[in-house]
């Protein structure tokens, strides 16, 4: 666990260690391990705070990379880096699944490769690192162990990114209905409104349900990132 937490950029102090014991303690086992008057944590809230410090540093990287790209295109590429797989790639990258504390159902299911349990384990990681180190270091961390591992996408399609973004920010799959269909057979035009966690966020106009769903993901990108400083679950204001 020292050796470990260096390497994430501890001093590897007891309060360090401490916390990576928490980063790495999945509810499953903290649920097993609680008494009635005595919960034992799990790295929930970490991860919470993770997700947070990980989104801040990884939009800074890109809007000082991209100087001339527009937000949504700012917003594909972020998407694509903080999925699930990407974050879970790095997550076994660094050794994580060996040393994470699961319940016994979870890890006779081979929990430890589970994507959605290492991407969770990585932001908590990052949490750690921010309240031990402050956010330069967090950010550093992020860059060295996951950037500089994960190349940076090319335009993304809308459809696809908005669905990792939207899974690894709100944990909530994006939904598509069509509003309104006009026009002649030949001629259609399909208007179509995209929600996340049921906030109608982009609405899309095309002569296709897909190409209306694509424009639809694409205006969704941009507001994502304003409704995640309206929510308090950024750390870039």
């Amino acid at each position: 666990m020292s050796a470990f937490g260096r390497r994430l950029g501890l001093r590897a102090a007891a309060g360090d260690l401490a916390l990576l014991d928490v980063a790495l303690t999945h509810d499953s086992y903290a649920h097993e391990k609680s008494r009635k008057n005595a919960p034992a944590p799990s790295n929930e809230r970490l991860e919470f705070l993770g997700d947070a410090v990980l989104g801040h540093a990884v939009s800074r990287v890109l809007y000082e990379r991209f100087p001339d790209e527009s937000e949504g295109s700012l917003s594909r590429r972020r998407a694509a880096l903080v999925s699930r797989q990407a974050l879970a790639l790095t997550a076994t990258r660094l050794g994580a699944g060996a040393l994470l504390l699961l319940g016994k159902g979870e890890a006779a299911a081979g929990g430890e490769h589970r994507p959605s349990i290492l991407a969770a384990v990585f932001e908590a990681l990052v949490g750690a690192v921010y309240l031990s180190e402050g956010f330069d270091a967090a950010a550093a961390f992020v860059e060295r162990e996951h950037l500089a591992h994960a190349p940076v996408p090319v335009h993304a399609d809308p459809k696809t990114a908005l669905q990792e973004y939207a899974q690894a920010r709100f944990k909530h799959a994006p939904t598509y209905a069509v509003t309104s269909e006009a026009g002649p057979a030949h001629a259609k035009a399909f208007t179509v409104a995209v929600s996340v966690g049921g906030d109608v966020l982009g609405t899309g106009t095309g002569p296709t349900k897909k190409q209306a769903q694509a424009e639809a993901a694409a205006q969704a990108l941009n507001a994502l990132p304003r409704r995640s400083r309206r929510r308090g679950t950024d750390l870039s204001t």
